[in-house]
């Protein structure tokens, strides 16, 4: 049986920050179940175009992983301001929606400012997150006393309906912070009736690889990397006696582990946990994103990405990934990824597409349909995890349960969350740093 310090599952951001943190001091073993490292953050090549599982950007926030990410990058990486749009009412306005209103129709900006106004007169404590003593507040009431009726009913209801294919009514607010701007009252106005203000938000600024799609970043987390296994699949785990099957490794006895596996599946690879475990896991919900690719022709539009509340469009978000770098496609051509979600259900994608490519042509994202030379469609099979009383009732169960067995999960979908990269690697780290604490 093959012995290590330190058994992690996954060789998405988190586990490798891990691993990087714990090579040459404790031993340990990296298992990833696919051929190639990143996990989500992932780039796949077709015929001279380089396409990410959507859009992966850095949003680095910690000066401390910060440092270390563009350390390993080695000034492969671009710093991007970012040039996000909304499409709603025929025209595009600038990102995020409640601060910039006034390129909408004049009903349309009049509903908004007036809506808004009425809610900050109405509310004592605007722009922060109600919680009762029960549960945290829901999307709908939220948005309603924060943003008003009308930013509500042409962007954020339709919006988050369309992303999150989950009852608004039932999604608490725990992870509006800090995805969702929160203009101050003098942006809104300002943004109604003067040039609104476009870096606001967490986002407004990022980083990109210049080389080699998002997948330049777990390449070179890769590097150096002395006990990685590839292909290795972790199909059970003892957390009593610290054992788990590895593939074609067969069984591993560790005395650590750092699971970055999404935490319902990692819950379903466990060996006879408590009753209690296994239904906290099966009240886990979560959406399924498909991300159709496209390589283009004829394509001027200098935008990252843009927002789709409306329901005439399919997908929620379109982005143009080779204006984060030219290198994601061949010279003269442009690079698309459109995003659909569902909620965790099949997609049929031959008529998906049909249906993207109408809705880009009729948004002027593309000319026409032969300008597309190039498609490729990928999956997410757990994109956003759903937040709702359910995931709050049951995340503490699971965490205290494992907490007490020397086990953590980390990384989005390790902890079940809605969470950016920085921080996956925040975790890792911080993780790796709590095996070496703890001998």
């Amino acid at each position: 049986m093959i012995e290590t310090d330190t058994l992690i599952i996954g060789g998405g951001l988190a586990g490798l920050s891990a691993a990087h943190a714990l090579e040459g001091k404790r031993a340990y073993l990296l298992c990833e179940r696919e051929p190639r490292l990143g996990g989500l953050a992932a780039s796949v090549k077709k015929n001279g175009f380089t396409f990410d599982y959507s859009g992966h950007l850095l949003h680095l926030r910690w000066p401390k992983t910060k440092k270390f990410i563009l350390n390993l990058l080695d000034g492969n990486h671009a710093l991007i301001e970012r040039k996000a749009r909304i499409f709603s009412n025929g025209v595009y306005t600038p990102y995020p929606f409640q601060a910039n209103l006034s390129g909408l129709p004049a009903t349309v900006r009049s509903e908004c400012v007036r809506g808004f106004l009425a809610a900050y007169k109405k509310s004592h404590r605007p722009y922060a997150i109600g919680h009762t003593r029960k549960s945290p507040e829901v999307f709908t009431a939220w948005t309603r006393r924060v943003f008003g009726e009308g930013i509500s009913k042409h962007f954020m209801l339709p919006y988050n309906s369309k992303l999150w294919r989950y009852p608004l009514e039932k999604l608490s607010t725990e992870w509006c912070a800090p995805f969702v701007p929160r203009p101050t009252l003098k942006q809104v106005l300002e943004g109604a009736y003067q040039r609104g203000k476009e870096a606001i938000g967490y986002n407004a600024s990022f980083y990109y690889p210049l080389r080699g799609g998002i997948q330049a970043l777990p390449d070179a987390f890769a590097r150096g990397l002395t006990c990685i296994e590839r292909n290795c699949a972790v199909t059970a785990i003892d957390l009593k006696n610290k054992t788990a099957i590895c593939g074609c490794l067969g069984p591993v006895k560790f005395k650590h582990l750092i699971n970055t596996a999404a935490l319902n599946d990692f819950i379903a690879k466990l060996t006879a946990p408590p009753s209690a475990i296994k239904q906290a896991a099966k009240k886990l919900g979560h959406n399924t994103v498909y991300v159709l690719n496209l390589g283009v022709k004829n394509a001027g539009c200098g935008i990252h990405w843009a927002y789709f509340p409306e329901r005439n469009f399919p997908f929620y978000r379109a982005g143009i990934a080779s204006n984060f770098s030219k290198r994601l496609a061949p010279k003269g051509l442009a690079s698309f990824y459109i995003e659909v979600s569902t909620p965790d259900a099949p997609l049929n994608l031959s008529g998906a597409e049909t249906a993207v490519i109408k809705g880009l042509i009729s948004c002027a994202l593309i000319k026409k349909e032969s300008d597309i030379i190039e498609s490729l469609w990928l999956k997410i099979p757990c994109a956003y995890v759903i937040y709702n009383r359910e995931r709050a009732a049951s995340l503490p169960v699971i965490f205290d349960w494992l907490t007490t067995l020397r086990a953590q999960s980390i990384g989005r979908y390790g902890s079940w969350k809605y969470s950016f990269m920085e921080e996956s690697v925040k975790e890792g780290l911080e993780a790796a740093e709590k095996v070496l604490r703890h001998g």
